[in-house]
């Protein structure tokens, strides 16, 4: 029996044992010989009723009604589910205590991480250097030198993505802009042309554990990318090779539109010393990359991200970002029993965490630092993974949630805007198909939304009878009809 079954139980039982000696005491008691009173109407609702039950036990049978459902609707799968009432925070139910894949809302890790490491004010910076100043509108060559922005991207790119439900609305970091800023500067001929620097971080392009399948669902890592490491003018193409190499190209492209001769692209593996900066570009403010990166679910921004981590902790790579998300929510004292994890973006089905630390992340929205983060999460019917998702219902613009999809794999987590504010986390894995798994956690995330409303005290107990007319005590008087 659950903790909630046991509450109510105890409750029902206490107020009904008060009823019955109420009851008892009211019928030992002679009547008493009394003058003749006035018309009295009695209640419909006697005040004794198990009707006005207090909102403790209505709550106590909520959960207990949510409990039940949810535990219908994921029997034979592995899951888990924890549910908060933020007003009084405590939890309305706990089901499920194993270790699971993520899925993407691993990425709740990661960017909380990036919170506590770099900032809100932190940007990521691309910039542009010569081996000498502009001459005659010349440079012999350009360097661009990646700063580890995940959001570089071009004008076709940029207007694809405002096409895209996923990411309408979300921010970029627009290479024209850094064309421009090159043209203003004076640069006229490049003949040496265009060379990315890519040597920020490891050079290593995916996760090793990763297998081959995941390479359709993300570009290679790089400190220089563009257009998510993707190929063509609007990154609609497969991955690249090389993203600097890429990214060099397409500022080439852009730079001999607006009338600059440049020579071909290519590769250098670090900028020489004694260099003249150009022209840099600046990324958004960190909430504008966390709200790419979780209301897109972008596995490259979370990629480039943990290995920004791993920068700040010494070293550029994959093993040490992870590490240092580790590290930060551990001084947090976010709750990562259990938890095991090889990348930032949740992409590994190697990757475990649970319920509970997903609750434990979301949880610090209560420090006003990691607002980004609660903010920055697709919400229901408008934007990021839910843009399509449950319009039409209580649930839009009421759920904001990182989602998380791998094969079998579905996740949800984020907050509830209902009759009482709830945070959440779910997990569920199973041989089910993505579609399924969609439907699943939207159907899950409004029986959570319902909560305390699916049980309340008029289902509690039979419904009340309608009001007794007057009682009369004395004769009718004059031809008024029957009394």
């Amino acid at each position: 029996m659950t903790r909630s079954g046991t509450l109510v139980r105890r409750t029902l039982g206490g107020a009904l044992l008060v009823l019955a000696v109420v009851l008892f005491a009211l019928g030992l008691r002679q009547p008493d010989a009394a003058p003749a009173a006035p018309a009295v109407a009695t209640l419909g609702t006697p005040l004794w009723s198990l009707r006005r039950l207090p909102q403790p036990v209505i709550d106590a049978a909520g959960a207990q009604h949510l409990t039940a459902a949810l535990a219908g609707r994921t029997n034979g799968l592995s899951s888990c589910t924890t549910v908060r009432d933020d007003t009084l925070g405590t939890d309305v139910t706990t089901a499920g205590t194993g270790v699971l894949a993520p899925g993407s809302t691993m990425k709740l890790l990661t960017a909380t991480a990036a919170v506590a490491a770099l900032g809100a004010d932190f940007h990521f910076t691309t910039q542009t250097v010569a081996p000498g100043a502009v001459k005659d509108g010349t440079v012999a060559r350009l360097y661009l030198v990646g700063g580890g922005d995940p959001l570089l991207a071009t004008p076709e790119r940029i207007a694809a993505d405002q096409r895209d439900p996923d990411t309408a609305g979300l921010p970029s970091s627009p290479l024209a802009t850094l064309a421009d800023r090159i043209v203003a500067a004076g640069v006229r001929q490049i003949p040496g042309g265009v060379l990315g620097v890519d040597d920020r971080y490891d050079a290593t392009r995916y996760v090793p554990a990763w297998p081959a399948s995941v390479r359709t669902d993300i570009g290679p890592i790089g400190a220089l990318t563009v257009n998510d490491g993707r190929a063509g003018p609007a990154g609609t193409g497969a991955a690249v090779t090389d993203p600097a190499v890429n990214a060099a190209s397409e500022l080439s492209r852009l730079l001999v539109a607006r009338g600059v001769t440049v020579g071909t692209a290519g590769r250098a593996d670090r900028a020489p010393d004694g260099t003249t900066r150009i022209a840099t570009l600046e990324s958004p403010a960190l909430p504008g990359v966390l709200e790419e990166l979780l209301s897109a679910s972008d596995n490259l921004s979370a990629e480039m991200l943990t290995r920004e981590l791993g920068v700040h902790a010494g070293a550029g790579t994959t093993a040490r970002g992870v590490q240092a998300i580790r590290d930060e929510l551990t001084k947090e004292r976010v709750d990562l029993t259990g938890a095991s994890f090889i990348d930032g973006s949740g992409l590994s089905h190697d990757d475990r965490l649970t319920c509970a630390t997903l609750l434990s992340v979301l949880g610090l929205d209560a420090q006003p630092r990691y607002a980004p983060v609660a903010d920055g999460l697709a919400i229901a019917g408008k934007r990021g993974t839910l843009a399509l998702s449950l319009r039409g219902t209580h649930l839009e613009d009421n759920l904001r949630a990182k989602t998380g999809t791998l094969s079998g794999v579905s996740g949800l987590a984020g907050y509830v805007r209902s009759d009482r504010p709830l945070t959440f986390a779910l997990l569920l894995g199973g041989g089910f198909s993505q579609n399924a798994g969609y439907a699943l956690r939207e159907t899950m995330a409004a029986d959570i939304a319902a909560y305390p409303a699916v049980a309340n005290a008029a289902s509690l107990v039979p419904g009340p009878s309608a009001p007794n007319p007057p009682i009369h005590t004395t004769a009718c008087r004059g031809a008024e009809g029957a009394c």
